[in-house]
């Protein structure tokens, strides 16, 4: 099902649950390590979404979620919404940060794989190499 066809109900919950997370993950990263904050996100949920939607789907609604107003929040609080959502509906989603392949400056980019495949959230892997990747092994 496309974005558009979504009950509105349910767009406007998920666009409110996208927000509270984001604004969790900033809270957080400012006060414990990122590892920390990662296992939060990654933690089973409490009981899963009754409706599935497609990884890249979801990774375009958060896109559009959070082009709302004047904030455009970084690729990692962007990218730990993406998987809490994804674990919310079941998927075992991995957070990837990477590096650029000559590294100059410390511009580090995250995005989600799933199954070995870049889900999101855009430009995804944008020419990034692997640094390191949650959960770990």
């Amino acid at each position: 099902m496309s974005a558009s066809r979504l009950p509105f109900l349910f767009k406007a919950r998920l666009a409110l649950r996208m927000w509270a997370l984001l604004l969790f993950a900033k809270l957080a990263i400012s006060v414990a390590p990122l590892p920390r904050v990662v296992d939060c996100f990654l933690r089973p949920p409490r009981r899963l979404s009754t409706r599935r939607l497609d990884p890249l789907q979801l990774s375009k609604i958060n896109e559009r979620v959070f082009r709302i107003g004047p904030l455009h929040p970084r690729c990692l609080t962007r990218s730990l919404v993406h998987l809490r959502c994804l674990r919310t509906q079941g998927d075992a989603g991995v957070l990837v940060i990477g590096l650029p392949p000559t590294v100059r400056t410390s511009d580090a980019h995250a995005w989600v794989e799933l199954d070995g495949r870049v889900v999101g959230p855009p430009p995804g892997r944008a020419g990034h190499v692997e640094f390191v990747r949650y959960p770990r092994g």
